[in-house]
């Protein structure tokens, strides 16, 4: 079975973000699955959302480190053996089952305007990354800077460090397997690589749409036709609680 990954803390996003992720995997993903949510408050939280409890290590770390526990062996064990993240900004909107349908160890979004791959969504056998979870566990203020000397490196930024690092190419999606990106306010220029304010349709052959939470408004608001019909008429108050 395949474990759908998300975690969940602090007072950014409610439980109706998990509970409408939930909805939309039962939509839209055709394959055996179950959605875990890791999070310090499962308050609201749908049932049928399976909860892992948030480790207290690096609680206080910045830019989400704290989601590097998941490239560990021993805490990816107690998702599943084959685990989908995928970030609680994201609004699917058609099938993503071809997108999660492959074998590799490991698959990421290779996000084209930018050559990263995305911290967003990722497909991984668990404990594939381990080797990058034990150089952040013995150095948790010291790898990230080897990482990225100047400004605050997150997870992303140290997994594009390791997977580059890997010979040979890394397994991936673009933007052509449907994953498109979301541009807010002042990024206009960059609307042809995805959708914005003032290109508001998805393109042909869309399947997710990653937003990020300096634009989780736009979920909030239901301010696309596309949020309301994919988002906001999902179910986002649990059956009952945990």
């Amino acid at each position: 079975m395949l474990a759908v990954a998300c975690w969940k803390w602090g007072q950014t996003f409610g439980p109706e973000y998990v509970n409408r992720l939930r909805a939309a995997l039962e939509k839209h993903l055709h394959v055996e699955h179950e959605l875990v949510c890791i999070t310090d408050d499962a308050t609201g939280i749908d049932s049928r959302v399976r909860i892992v409890p948030m480790p207290t290590t690096y609680a206080d770390t910045p830019r989400c480190r704290r989601r590097m526990q998941i490239f560990s062996r021993d805490f990816a064990q107690q998702i599943g053996t084959r685990i989908l993240s995928i970030d609680l900004d994201v609004v699917i909107v058609d099938d993503i089952t071809p997108l999660v349908d492959r074998p590799e160890p490991i698959v990421c979004w290779l996000v084209d305007y930018a050559q990263v791959y995305s911290g967003s969504f990722h497909l991984m056998d668990a404990g594939v990354l381990d080797e990058l979870w034990k150089l952040y566990e013995e150095s948790p203020e010291g790898f990230p800077m080897v990482v990225q000397a100047r400004g605050c490196p997150s997870d992303q930024a140290m997994l594009n460090w390791h997977l580059r690092d890997h010979d040979g190419p890394v397994a991936h999606w673009t933007i052509g397997a449907g994953l498109v990106t979301y541009f807010g306010d002042g990024y206009a220029r960059l609307e042809h690589h995805g959708v914005g304010p003032t290109r508001q349709d998805l393109s042909k052959g869309a399947r997710i749409v990653v937003l990020g939470s300096a634009d989780k408004a736009v979920m909030d608001e239901g301010r696309f036709a596309w949020v309301r019909e994919h988002w906001s008429a999902l179910p986002g108050e649990a059956t009952c609680h945990h």
